[in-house]
């Protein structure tokens, strides 16, 4: 069994988000992450409303990095706090999550 990796993430209204992730073994080596998907969500603090989903590109998938994003448009709805997750799922089926943390929320200035 996976533990997922505890990582909080900070959240600026209306600004894209983006997040680099690379995946590696209890050993620190890169895990290849040929045919496995990625998903993530951030709900609210009590887990009763989502708040959005990432979207997710590969940056060098034999490597396991990955970018999780938010675009500006989501994050202008996200007004509270929350938490989030990322879920993997291995070639054969096999789902593990490999993030987990508290989604803070900034609204910033200049963008209002």
């Amino acid at each position: 069994m996976q533990t997922p990796a505890p990582y909080d993430i900070t959240i600026h209204q209306g600004a894209t988000f983006d997040l680099d992730v690379e995946y590696r073994d209890s050993n620190g080596t890169p895990v290849n992450m040929s045919g496995y998907t990625v998903s993530g969500t951030v709900w609210n603090r009590m887990g009763t409303t989502k708040l959005a989903d990432f979207a997710f590109e590969w940056t060098v998938q034999a490597s396991g990095a990955f970018k999780l994003k938010l675009p500006p448009t989501t994050t202008s709805g996200i007004t509270e706090q929350g938490q989030y997750d990322v879920l993997i799922t291995q070639p054969n089926g096999d789902k593990y999550y490999l993030l987990q943390g508290s989604a803070f929320y900034d609204p910033g200035f200049t963008g209002r």
